[in-house]
This record gives structure tokens, sequence and C-alpha cells, in this order.
């Protein structure tokens, strides 16, 4: 069905391998219709990964005719498909992105409160806000998520550091390029972290030299850094530091 999988990340490879070992071990599920001629034709609601890698490994040479599947009751509802399609996740659990786009569909098609979500799935309703909350953030770092590039805690990381989209995504770019520099494919809380702290020590220098410069009146352009910075230490006051260190000069 389309777009009725959340399923984001399919990560095929070591799916397919144990399919063309032992074949597909469990049965997809499917639901029946009929097209305008009257045909009955099938839509898959379950085991959509299983699918996909077994037509990969077909397309490599496996021999494999046929797939179990079973037919999904018929009183059925999409509520009750959406649910066994979030408990029957063998394999490869849904990630904290997936999860955040089925708690939507339950809150915005069947009107459901965040509590009776979490009811629900068998979740807690601080791990239900948590997911949720990562449909906020501006749509580049929903994709970076998406993507495997940028962790879900540190995209959380960011949103609680930064105030505004531009300042979010401009950091979600800073903490990618910082992973891939060390060789890394998903940057993590590590790199935003490093990057904030750095961000932080570099307005506090900025605003600290703009008080030198104002300490001094604009009456030079050169400052003899050590000298300052053995003042600072030996008074621990700005204002006493500059007025020594105008003495000296």
């Amino acid at each position: 069905m389309d777009n009725f999988n959340v399923r984001r990340d399919f990560d095929l490879n070591e799916l397919k391998e144990q399919i063309k070992a032992k074949g597909v071990l469990n049965p997809i599920t499917v639901i029946p219709f009929k097209d305008e001629n009257g045909k009955e034709l099938y839509k898959l609601v379950d085991g959509e990964r299983r699918y996909r890698a077994t037509m990969e490994a077909i397309g490599e040479g496996a021999n494999i005719p046929w797939i179990k599947a079973l037919k999904a009751p018929k009183d059925a509802t999409t509520e009750d498909l959406y649910i066994e399609q979030m408990m029957r996740n063998e394999g490869k659990r849904f990630t904290e992105y997936e999860c955040a786009l089925m708690f939507r569909r339950f809150k915005e098609e069947f009107g459901y409160s965040q509590v009776e979500i979490a009811d629900k799935f068998k979740k807690s309703p601080a791990f239900v806000s948590k997911c949720l909350s990562l449909l906020d953030l501006p749509p580049y770092i929903q994709e970076k998520i998406v993507r495997g590039e940028l962790s879900a805690k540190a995209a959380r990381e960011i949103a609680s550091s930064y105030e505004t989209p531009k300042e979010q995504v401009k950091a979600a770019k800073s903490a990618v390029d910082s992973a891939l520099k060390q060789g890394k494919a998903v940057a993590t809380n590590k790199e935003v972290l490093g990057n904030l702290k750095d961000s932080r020590e570099a307005k506090s220098i900025s605003e600290a030299l703009r008080k030198v410069w104002a300490y001094l009146d604009g009456g030079s352009t050169l400052v003899d850094i050590d000298a300052l910075a053995k003042l600072l230490d030996k008074t621990e006051s700005l204002s006493q530091a500059m007025r020594e260190y105008k003495k000296q000069m």
C-alpha cells in the first residue's frame, strides 16, 4: 500500500544473505482487493523489508519461486494493520523517527492522545513525546536522520541548544561535517556538543575582545595578549587588568 509502511531505513544486505541461505522464514501479510476488471490483487501490509530483500536476492541469482503470504483478517481495520506493522518488526527495530511517523498517524487519523498512543504500543508517554518531537525539526535535519547521517539524540540536542530553525540547520551541518572529517558515518551527540562548546567559546572570546576594545577607547589596534593575560590572572578582574594594562602602554 502506498506510504503504508513507516519504514525508512530498510538495511537489506544482511537479511538478503539470510534469505539466500534459508529462504523467507516468516510469511508476509497481504490484503486482497479487486481491480477495475474484477481481478483479485493483493496489497502488502506487513513484510515489505522481507519482500525487498527477496527481490534483491532473486536479482542476484537466487532461486526463490515463491514466498509464504497470509491474508489479513477480513475485519482488520487500518488501525489494526498499523499496530501489526509496528509489533511484527522481526530482525530490525523501527527507529525513533519511524516510530514518530506511526505515532503521528494515530494522532491525526484516529485522534489518539499521546498517553493513548503509549498505551496502544506498550511504550512510555515520554518515549512517544520524544519521538514526535523529531517531526518538529527543520526538514533538512529530518532528512539527515532518515539517511542515517545524524542520530536522533544529536538532533534533539540541537533542538534544545539552538532557538531558530536557521541556527539548528547550521548546527546540524556542522556536526555532520565534523563526523565526516573523522571518518564517521553518523554525527552523534559528541560532534554536536563539541561544536556547541567551540561556538560558545568563540562567542565568549568575541565578547571579551569587544570589551577590551571598549576599555582601550579605540586608541590602539595592537594588544599584547600575553601581558594582558598575565594581568587578568593576577587581578581576576577585566576592569582592573585593563587599568593596569593602560598604565603600562
